[in-house]
């Protein structure tokens, strides 16, 4: 039951990973540099027409600080770039009127551009809204096909949701005990909505009508949400979740929800979230994994750091594809996130950093800034729209199945591959005996690691679970994935002597279990000094050897590496000291798939304080110290 249980657990850690649904496809049309960087909270619209327009940092050498730009839809012209000295949202309207919102001593104001985006066509300010010159306000912006503006931000007591017209004249101001995080409007102005956290508010075209809905999954406040209202009135949510992870939900106009779906927090922080719907409804939201993978449908481009999401309005994956060349310059550091828009016509702009990786496609007229410089390195823009003929890779990601993390592969571990039409429609998990250890074929799908079949524990379309052989050595393997007698692209993939990775039920607390034998949960903690066992793979090689695919049986192997417990070295107050509970036992796991490992523990080490704190697996190999993933678990009185 248990190792059935284990298979499953690395199924659910990438549910995302679901074939997506026929008829849509997105191509990459073309990419290009993005201005030199992503501070400053940008902002990104694009019209009906598929013109571009980007608010963002200037850089150094600009008069102003802040740059707003029109591109042509061809991103190779700048049709208009205008220096506006101050930050604040910014609004597009479909026929591609420009609005932006600001703040000064005497309050918030909005104000539009004329057709050249060089002046102002009308400025207003914002009564009630003056907070002097430390305004810190959540000021929020959106705009309707009538040239109607509708704004939110901060008041002396609560906050204003306040509706403009064409002309700039104030239509109605409403005072809500509550600051407003965010407000999106659909294209006719007849669906408002305003988010602030844990809810969203619905507000009729009057301002009249407040229905307050509270998420199903609350979310952090801005600058980590994003809304979106859909033509039919749906509210759509991006954000922050309250485990660090990304939570995308949408609501219908009564209030009811009609889907809610979590992803996994990244090891690489963002600091906003990026969202957009287009005329379908269709949701697209975007993310850096960092070393995480993210479960595919039709991508683009092999694994990397940057993703776009489509998701259908039953909320059923459309796409999700990585894009080449994006992400963070420098790992590990916060973010600003990738910034996505969406017209009509399903035209999809994302404007993401660049990692660095390769150059884009063509030359547009933003320069390339030498990374290293005072402008932190240039940003990379994306033009995508549908494309029947977009070709997609069948085989895209490798990761330990336990972690997703996407680092080497070593010999034993357990690890999940990504892609389309890998596999058959329908899932299919193999079977293992003492006498018989899993198979090397199922469903006419294998897998080769330098043409050395691997053990297969799971086989479909978009994802297999199986076990590198025991054989791979080297600094690289080639892994290749046949299906119906059909080689699929292979993938050139690093190897390492461990690379290990827990387990976990929700991405953040390790599937362990009990001293009694139960699960660990937060309804069924471990008690403060009992003993608690969690699983992992990728913990390098054990003694004697066992065949691939084979059962652990009795007496017992042991890992041939050392492991031990640690915290984050920055954590204050300081980690607990490991003797004070006693050693840790890392062994492999009886009656699981050789390569699988049980590690035993005593709870206190993960308590600090009146609470639990992440802990991670240490593997001690010759070339240094190489680390799990980060897990907590449940502890009684913590």
């Amino acid at each position: 039951m248990l190792r059935r249980t284990l298979a499953c657990l690395a199924l659910v850690s990438a549910s995302a990973a679901q074939a997506a649904t026929s008829g849509f496809l997105l191509g990459i049309d073309y990419s290009e540099w993005g201005p030199f960087s992503l501070a400053g909270w940008p902002s990104l619209a694009v019209d009906n027409s598929g013109a571009l327009y980007i608010l963002m940092s200037c850089p150094a050498n600009y008069a102003s600080p802040y740059c707003l730009t029109k591109l042509s839809a061809d991103g190779k012209t700048k049709i208009w770039e205008n220096n506006i000295g101050f930050a604040g949202p910014m609004a597009v309207d479909p026929d591609g009127d420009v609005f932006v919102a600001g703040w000064e001593d005497s309050g918030v104001f909005v104000q539009k551009l004329s057709a050249d985006g060089t002046t102002v066509a009308w400025k207003t300010q914002l009564p009630g809204t003056g907070l002097g010159a430390g305004l810190n306000s959540a000021i929020s912006l959106a705009a309707d096909s009538t040239g109607r503006v509708f704004v939110t931000c901060d008041a002396v007591i609560g906050g204003e949701v306040v509706r403009l017209n064409a002309a700039g004249a104030i239509d109605w101001s409403l005072h809500v005990p509550i600051v407003p995080d965010s407000v999106a409007v659909d294209p006719t102005g007849a669906h408002l909505v305003v988010a602030a956290g844990g809810g969203i508010a619905r507000l009729a075209a009057d301002g009249a009508t407040w229905l307050n809905v509270t998420l199903p999954q609350p979310m952090t406040n801005m600058p980590y949400l994003a809304l979106a209202v859909a033509p039919n009135g749906d509210a759509v949510e991006y954000g922050r979740g309250p485990l660090g992870n990304w939570v995308l939900q949408r609501i219908d106009p009564a209030g009811a929800v009609v889907f809610s779906r979590a992803f996994p927090a990244t090891s690489i922080p963002t600091i906003d979230a990026g969202l957009a719907l287009d005329a379908a409804g269709n949701a697209y939201i975007t993310g850096y994994s960092g070393p995480v993978l993210h479960a595919v449908a039709n991508s683009l481009a092999p694994c990397g750091t940057a993703w776009l999401s489509v998701f259908a309005p039953d909320g059923s994956v459309l796409q999700t594809t990585y894009l080449p060349g994006a992400g963070p310059a420098v790992s590990g550091e916060t973010q600003f996130s990738a910034y996505v828009a969406a017209s009509s016509n399903s035209t999809v702009l994302v404007l993401a950093s660049s990692d660095s990786t390769g150059p884009p496609s063509q030359t547009g007229p933003y320069p390339e800034f030498p990374f290293g410089t005072a402008e932190f390195g240039s940003a990379i823009l994306y033009h995508l729209s549908p494309d029947a003929d977009a070709q997609t890779l069948p085989l895209t990601c490798i990761g330990n199945a336990a972690s997703l993390s996407a680092g080497p592969v070593s010999p034993g571990e357990v690890v999940t591959l990504f892609g389309n039409g890998i596999g058959p429609p329908q899932g299919i998990q193999t079977d293992a005996t003492p006498q018989s250890p899993y198979p090397a074929q199922a469903a006419n799908v294998e897998v080769t690691f330098d043409g050395i079949p691997a053990p297969l524990l799971w086989v479909q379309d978009a994802q297999i679970n199986l076990a590198v052989p025991w054989s791979v050595t080297g600094a690289a393997t080639q892994v290749c994935v046949t299906y119906n007698n059909v080689k699929t692209n292979c993938l050139t993939w690093p190897v390492a002597e461990a690379s290990p990775g827990v387990f976990t039920v929700d991405g953040v607390h390790a599937a362990a279990v009990n001293q009694d034998g139960t699960q660990n949960s937060a309804a069924n903690p471990a008690p403060l000094n009992s003993i608690v066992s969690i699983f992992a793979t990728g913990l390098g090689p054990i003694t004697p050897s066992q065949p691939d695919g084979s059962l652990i049986g009795l007496p017992l192997p042991v890992n041939s590496l050392t492991v031990t417990l640690e915290c984050a070295p920055d954590l204050t107050p300081a980690c607990p000291v490991q003797t004070t509970y006693g050693g840790i036992s890392a062994e492999p796991a009886p009656y699981q798939i050789a390569g699988m490992s049980r590690v035993n523990f005593n709870a206190g080490y993960a308590v600090l304080g009146d609470g639990t704190f992440p802990i991670f697996l240490a593997v001690g190999t010759p070339l240094g110290v190489i680390f799990s993933n980060s897990f907590q678990i449940y502890v009684a009185g913590q």
